[in-house]
């Protein structure tokens, strides 16, 4: 989206969402208990990242429809290189401790949170090599891999499903990575554009649906731990595949348009950004995760500044 016609709506809510995303690595309620971290950083924050991606095919589309999908490919790319390597002085050792294979994984699928754009670089040059599908198809790929992640999560809750460990280990793991989460969502997003989709639903109905989805996520999320024989990660939700698409859409119907980015920015720097100051807080201080959260945000929202001054927002966010 050009700096001429951005969403105010849109950004906003992407910024609300990297500070959830902050709340998932160093979540703040977590002093006050287990129920308040599911209905927190295993609950609603799991947002983020299926909103996040929502957009990123909703603008994928845009792309294409300009001929411009593969340059769109391009730039991820080059934005999670540029990402890894500086990341780098922070995961050396882990490098250094893990095997050729690990490495491999690692460089392949990202350190932490750079797992998004690593499976979203994968799962956007996919879908720019399957544009020409009918929606029909497309929206069957989306329905067949969304339920696919499903039932790996739900299968390893309930001890149907071991994932082999030699494959299936940070950052790629069987029930969040390129094809269960990126593809669907991404997919979504982008038959959201093409059919004009936002145009065709009243405000009040996607009210209604993303109230009723939030709710959803956040009794799955108590219920995966109060029922699940196995502890699992929440990142990937069945009430997910209605509360994110219904917040997404009610943002694109926002009317508000701005010639500012800055919103954007630091969102996107929040998001890259906050993991570094985790690690670095989580591994030499024993500050509480509030603390943690605070100088995360803070220290994110600084460095994002600076960014901007320095003119390096297009490279780097």
């Amino acid at each position: 989206m050009s700096s001429a016609d951005r969403s105010r709506a849109i950004d906003a809510l992407k910024l609300a969402l990297a500070f959830m995303v902050v709340g998932i690595h160093a979540n703040p309620f977590a002093p006050l208990g287990r129920t308040a971290i599911l209905l927190t950083g295993d609950g609603l924050f799991r947002l983020g990242v299926p909103i996040f991606l929502l957009f990123n095919g909703y603008f994928l589309q845009a792309a294409i429809e300009r001929a411009r999908g593969w340059a769109y490919v391009q730039r991820a790319g080059q934005l999670y290189g540029l990402w890894m390597l500086l990341y780098l002085p922070i995961y050396w050792p882990m490098l250094l401790a893990h095997s050729p294979l690990q490495n491999l994984r690692s460089a392949l699928f990202g350190y932490w949170h750079l797992w998004y754009l690593a499976g979203m670089v994968m799962a956007a040059a996919l879908i720019v090599g399957i544009a020409a599908w009918s929606s029909r198809a497309l929206a069957w790929l989306a329905a067949l891999t969304f339920f696919a992640g499903i039932v790996v999560t739900y299968g390893i809750a309930w001890n149907l499903i071991a994932p082999n460990k030699l494959i299936f280990s940070d950052p790629l793991l069987a029930n969040r990575n390129p094809l269960l989460v990126c593809l669907p969502f991404m997919l979504v997003g982008f038959l959201i554009r093409r059919e004009a989709i936002a145009a065709r639903l009243r405000v009040g109905w996607l009210q209604l649906a993303a109230g009723i989805g939030v709710a959803l996520v956040l009794v799955e999320s108590l219920a995966l731990a109060r029922f699940a024989p196995k502890g699992v990660g929440h990142d990937t939700l069945l009430a997910l595949g209605l509360a994110a698409p219904a917040l997404m859409l009610l943002a694109l119907k926002g009317s508000t348009l701005v010639a500012d980015r800055r919103l954007g920015d630091y969102a996107s720097g929040i998001y890259f950004i906050h993991v570094a100051f985790c690690a670095v807080l989580f591994r030499y201080s024993a500050l509480p995760r509030p603390a943690i959260y605070l100088l995360a945000v803070a220290g994110s929202i600084l460095l994002t500044w600076a960014i901007r001054r320095a003119g390096l927002a297009r490279r780097l966010l």
